[in-house]
């Protein structure tokens, strides 16, 4: 199994900076690369050196222990440099065309045993990795916002992967005090088709009957969240949550699965930037409405969660743990559907299928 010493990140950005930032936290050494001089500096400035200084203010790190951070990190802006890594991190914009042409280039220049991942959330592995070399040595090493911060890491295999390539990114992400999960090369990989699910079944009720506040109850209520799915989307940024959604239906509404629409709701919301205000009115106490929005959530989440099992992209206890760890739900789909009953889970399964958004996955 190849040992990882020296990490590389393409792509310097908030995502990109977490990502390094994590890895030097955790003794490796990292470069990371950017389009210019520029932004080398200016990255390495915002997102190391006046962080790491705004943590021994806070007092949660020695000067000492910032200066060792600080000085395992250093920057490019040519991808020759990155011929020194052992495992190369891509982070640049969720653009397909930018990231195959970055694969690349990394591909022309890193030795041919050089471990290759991309960060995205959105494309098939396979797909982004067809100008590389050796596909063997490739896969996705998905984290979860904020990466210094969320623990979980979703390691992507691909068809071509190879199982020291696997076992080294297994190994990796523990040396990072990471949770790693096993996941199969899908749309969305495993814990964001629940997660993007629940959010666009939820927002699909927003109006004059349901407004925010009562979704973010509903949420809190029927998943058994303190901060409710409302919550995590103003948070996460209503572009982000609407583009994921597009992409998530681009992917699978057309397939055996299929897959809930955008709702106008959060269209409207991302177009007009709108800030969505958690305490917006008062909060619908009627018990059979609520009911009406938390069944289908649950039938919602349940029918794309079996769906991931059935097609073999992520064991059962994979999931679970996924969907605890890195979305802070007190327990994941089949905790639920099992502590609820087969023909109880089966039934709001069935909501979810007469209301259009999926259809029946094997049981």
């Amino acid at each position: 199994m190849k040992e990882v010493k020296t990490v590389g990140v393409v792509g310097f950005g908030v995502m990109g900076a977490a990502i390094g930032l994590n890895a030097a936290m955790s003794g490796y050494r990292v470069v990371f690369k950017e389009l210019n001089d520029e932004l080398v500096k200016s990255m390495y400035d915002k997102f190391v050196a006046k962080a790491m200084a705004k943590r021994v203010e806070q007092g949660k790190m020695t000067q000492e222990e910032a200066d060792k951070i600080c000085g395992a990190i250093t920057g490019t802006s040519n991808f020759a440099d990155l011929a020194v890594c052992d495992l190369i991190i891509e982070a640049v914009v969720e653009n397909i065309d930018l990231k195959i042409q970055c694969f690349e280039e990394i591909s022309k220049v890193v030795p041919k045993d050089t471990i290759i991942v991309s960060n995205t959330s959105t494309f098939p592995i396979q797909t982004l990795m067809q100008k590389v070399d050796n596909p063997a040595r490739t896969a996705g090493l998905h984290y979860f916002f904020p990466a210094n911060v969320n623990r979980l890491v979703e390691v992507i295999r691909q068809k071509a992967t190879s199982d020291e390539t696997y076992e080294a990114l297994m190994a990796f992400a523990k040396g990072n005090k990471k949770v790693p999960i096993t996941v199969m090369d899908f749309p969305g990989f495993a814990v964001n088709p629940v997660f993007i699910a629940a959010y666009l079944v939820l927002d699909s009720f927003a109006g004059d009957k349901y407004n925010i506040a009562t979704l973010e109850s509903i949420s809190q209520e029927f998943l058994g969240l303190k901060f409710g799915t409302m919550w995590v989307q103003k948070g996460a940024g209503l572009g982000t949550c609407y583009h994921a959604g597009v992409s998530m239906g681009e992917y699978l509404a057309n397939t055996d699965i299929g897959y809930p629409p955008v709702p106008a709701f959060l269209k409207k919301s991302f177009e007009e930037k709108l800030e969505w205000d958690l305490a917006d009115g008062p909060i619908l106490e009627d018990k059979a409405a609520r009911s009406a929005v938390g069944d289908l959530l649950l039938g919602s989440i349940f029918c794309i969660s079996q769906h991931l099992i059935a097609k073999k992209v992520v064991s059962v206890d994979d999931l679970d743990l996924g969907v605890r760890t890195s979305l802070a739900w007190p327990k994941g789909p089949f905790q639920m559907m099992n502590e609820m009953g087969h023909e109880k889970a089966q039934k709001l399964m069935q909501l979810a299928v007469d209301a259009g958004y999926f259809k029946m996955p094997p049981m």
